[in-house]
């Protein structure tokens, strides 16, 4: 059974946004894969609890840096292939207050990601040939923005990724 929730994005900087959203639509028009906004997952929130809007409005943040370690593949269908990062201090801060913001527990993500494809039944041979041929001209990724984005979870299907609604969104300073 799926539930409603809300989930706090990290959003990368416009360069470094315009090259992941360039690598998802190449790797999902190449393999049959749903499109989606390239981001990091802060942590989810029950639905209705709180509303995000103004929950955004009123947190403040400095953009943070991350390091990226490799790209990697995974079984789980929302890390087909992903970029994973070095986590920091600013990348825990930053989930714990705006976690405190939103009335829920968050702690760091132990994880931290940001997915370059959502894809059943795809090969080993097809996930390391890309995981060693996708490349970055930078080492670390300037997040800038956060956004609240209310899905269903857990999230399995192109469907499930088409029906995410992107509720409030805040660039941070």
């Amino acid at each position: 059974m799926k539930k409603v929730a809300i989930v706090y994005w990290l959003l990368p900087a416009k360069l470094e946004r315009e090259l992941f959203r360039e690598i998802v639509r190449i790797l999902c028009h190449e393999l049959d894969a749903p499109r989606f906004e390239p981001h990091l997952t802060l942590f989810v929130a029950k639905e209705n609890r709180h509303p995000p809007k103004p929950i955004l409005q009123k947190f403040r943040s400095a953009p943070i840096r991350l390091r990226i370690r490799r790209v990697a593949f995974d079984r789980e269908y929302t890390k087909t292939l992903f970029v994973r990062f070095k986590p920091n201090g600013a990348l825990k801060k930053m989930a714990v207050d705006l976690g405190r913001a939103a009335h829920t527990r968050a702690g760091a993500p132990r994880d931290p990601h940001l997915s370059l494809l959502y894809k059943r039944r795809i090969t080993k041979a097809t996930e390391k040939e890309l995981a060693d041929t996708i490349n970055f001209p930078f080492r670390e990724v300037v997040f800038d923005s956060v956004a609240a984005v209310r899905l269903k979870l857990p999230v399995r299907s192109r469907a499930d990724v088409r029906a995410w609604r992107i509720l409030a969104k805040k660039r941070l300073r």
